[in-house]
Formats: C-alpha cells, sequence, structure tokens
C-alpha cells in the first residue's frame, strides 16, 4: 500500500485496478462511499482483497482521489448490483428498470447455486440467462442512444460492459475447469484494455493481481493447458508500456485463496528464495531487465530456479528464468498472512500473491506484487 501511495502522490498514478468483478469494483466508490471500509471492500471486491490491509485505499485521505476499478469477469456481490438498479430507475425509464432487475435477480441466484456445483438443471437455467442477458445488451443499445445526456451514456457503457461480463462468466462456468482458466485470462486482458480506451484514457494504471495473470511468460504447465495470462496479452500487444515485478518470500506464512493458513518451505537446492534470503537481513528490489549492462551468461537471472507458487494445495514449484517472466522481482525476507475480515463481516449490507501493474505516458507499464 505504501507503493500505492508514493506513485500516487510523486508520480501521477491515479487509478487502481484489482483482479476483482469490473463493475463492482468501478462502482465501489460511487455507490458505497457512505460506507466504512469493512462494508464496501466485502461487498465490492473479491474475497482476497477483505483484508485489513485494504482499508487505507478506502479511507485515508491521500487516496480520496484515487479511483478503483476491476478486471475479472467474475462478479461479487449484489449490493452494488442493487444500488446499479436505484440508478437505471432514476436516470432511465421502466422498461430497462425492470428488465435489468429480473435479470440481475436471476443471476445472483444462479451465482449461488454455481459455487455449489454445477449440475444438468443449473446449465439449462444458466443458458437461459445467457439469452436473457444477451437481450439486455441490445436493450442497453436502444437505450444509449435515447438518453443523450453525457454522464448518463457514460454509466450505461459501463454497466453494458458489466452485462457483458455476468454473461461471459455464464459461459465460462458452462465450459468447465479447463476451459474456464483459459477463457478468463483473455477476458481480463480485454477488460483492462477497455478500461484503458474507454474510461481511464492516457491514464497510468496500477493493475493488482496474482503473479500467474501477471507474468509476460507462460510456465510449462501453462503452455500444456492453452492458458495465456494478463501480463502475457499485454507484453504481446504493449510491449514498450509494460513492466512486470514479481513478488516473492523466503520465511514466514502466507494464506491460501481459501484463508488457510500455511509455512513457506522449500528445499534448499536451487532454489532463488533460499539464495535470496541467505545474500541480505532486508527486503530487496532486483531488476532483470540490465542485459544491456552485462554480457556474462552466468549472471544469477540468466539461470533457471526453481521458484514457489501458492496454489489451494499449498506451494507448488516452478522451473524458470525468471528474467523471462519478470522484468524486476520484490523478494521480502519474511511475511505474514493478511489479516482477514471476520466471515459474518464479509457481506456487510447485503493467497494468494497480488501483482500491481503500473501503465503510463512515460511508455512504462510497471508490476510489482504485494
Amino acid at each position: 500500500m505504501d507503493l500505492i501511495r508514493y506513485l500516487h502522490q510523486h508520480h501521477g498514478f491515479n487509478v487502481v485496478v484489482l483482479e476483482s468483478g469490473l463493475l463492482e469494483a468501478t462502482l465501489c466508490k460511487e455507490y458505497l462511499n457512505d460506507y466504512p471500509p469493512e462494508i464496501q471492500i466485502p461487498n465490492s471486491l473479491l474475497d482476497i482483497y477483505h483484508n485489513e490491509e485494504m482499508k487505507p485505499l478506502f479511507s485515508e485521505k491521500w487516496a480520496q482521489s484515487i479511483r478503483i476499478s476491476g478486471m475479472d469477469p467474475q462478479p461479487t456481490y449484489p449490493l452494488v448490483s442493487e444500488h446499479m438498479i436505484k440508478w437505471l430507475k432514476n436516470h432511465t425509464d421502466h422498461e430497462l428498470y425492470e428488465k435489468m432487475k429480473i435479470v440481475e435477480e436471476l443471476y445472483f441466484e444462479l451465482q449461488d447455486e454455481m459455487l455449489v456445483k454445477i449440475t444438468k438443471p443449473l446449465k439449462k437455467k444458466m443458458k437461459f440467462a445467457i439469452e436473457e442477458y444477451e437481450s439486455l445488451i441490445r436493450l442497453i443499445d436502444i437505450k444509449y442512444e435515447i438518453f443523450t445526456n453525457h454522464e448518463v451514456q457514460r454509466m450505461l457503457q459501463l454497466i453494458q460492459k458489466g452485462m457483458q461480463d455476468r454473461m461471459n462468466w455464464l459461459q465460462i462456468n458452462l465450459k468447465g475447469y479447463l476451459s474456464s482458466g483459459v477463457q478468463r485470462g483473455f477476458n481480463m486482458f480485454q477488460n483492462l484494455e477497455w478500461l484503458m480506451k474507454h474510461f481511464y484514457k492516457n491514464e497510468k494504471i496500477i493493475v493488482w493481481a496474482h503473479n500467474f495473470h501477471i507474468r509476460k511468460r507462460q510456465s510449462l504447465y501453462a503452455k500444456l493447458l492453452g492458458i495465456k495470462s494478463v501480463g502475457y496479452w499485454l507484453q504481446k500487444k504493449y510491449p514498450d508500456d509494460f513492466y512486470a515485478i514479481g513478488l516473492y518470500a523466503g520465511s514466514g506464512n502466507f494464506a491460501t485463496q481459501i484463508r488457510v493458513e500455511l509455512e513457506i518451505f522449500f528445499m534448499k537446492e536451487n532454489h532463488l528464495e533460499e539464495l535470496l534470503l541467505d545474500s541480505s537481513a532486508y527486503d530487496l528490489f532486483l531488476p532483470l531487465d540490465s542485459e544491456s549492462q552485462t554480457t556474462d551468461k552466468k549472471v544469477w537471472y540468466k539461470r533457471k530456479w526453481w521458484l514457489l507458487e501458492s496454489n489451494f494445495s499449498g506451494l507448488g514449484r516452478m522451473l524458470c528464468y525468471p528474467k523471462d517472466h519478470y522484468d524486476a522481482i520484490i523478494f521480502h525476507n519474511k511475511v505474514r498472512p493478511p489479516r482477514y475480515f471476520k466471515k459474518s463481516e464479509n457481506r456487510g449490507l447485503s493467497c494468494f500473491g497480488s501483482i500491481i501493474i503500473i501503465k503510463g505516458s512515460f511508455r512504462k507499464l510497471c508490476c510489482y506484487l504485494v
């Protein structure tokens, strides 16, 4: 969070894009700004962000001018949707309001079922919901031409994009686990690109997501499965505006996506983390893009290393050349898990490492994991 503050105050970075639902994250400050962070965060962002460490971004004075958004096709919780529907009632017409209300209520009913098990009867209802969203998106197109106020059109544009994400998420879940992994990364890239073109044109952007989503190249595992990350697509399309920084740690505990706390553990042989842990008692920033300064093929960042990646079962290893995946690494000597809100607080009124990506007019897009 200190890095976000520094970049915002001294280098003009005013947008933070999170690995969370595009619609909910973007509308969070607009609709939920009167609520405390303990209500705002759990009702607009995915569970990985439901912790004390996120509160400064929503409560401290320096962050009030920061705009928050998301790039994930998957939605979060219904409170923002309820406010959105009220906005439509007040600023559009009865037809769009009623259609949106019915389709959104159907979606969140399906989402609760999808979290348990996707059965054949559920698939039938999901396909029906997809058809309803297609109809809703066409209706928004019509209303966009009718309501010519700039701010209303801008909001309708965002809402339509959110509805397309709802439809995409239903389609992703219909295809199964493997196909969903392939499609989700591309959808996140499309959402980020849409935000850059329509909402934050010429802005310097910080994007916060998991290492997996930010790496510039595919790991062997991802390549075999055909999974391409946001970082992969950014590197392909915006190579001069993209700077990727991954974060790793040498000791301490971390939390998985489902809040299981585990100790960082690795074999000493050929682990980059062990080398860094032995080399310094302090946290480190390690640039990997300094090939012009040396031709020595034996320098540490040109060697293959085992890197640790958190996953559902704990720590899985990845063999890679660090410089192929990142432009720099931030290494923490010791870490601790996030201080999560209690589950009873999570819904308010209604692991996992994270990365920051930065894009600016100075032709660099930097990423760093926190």
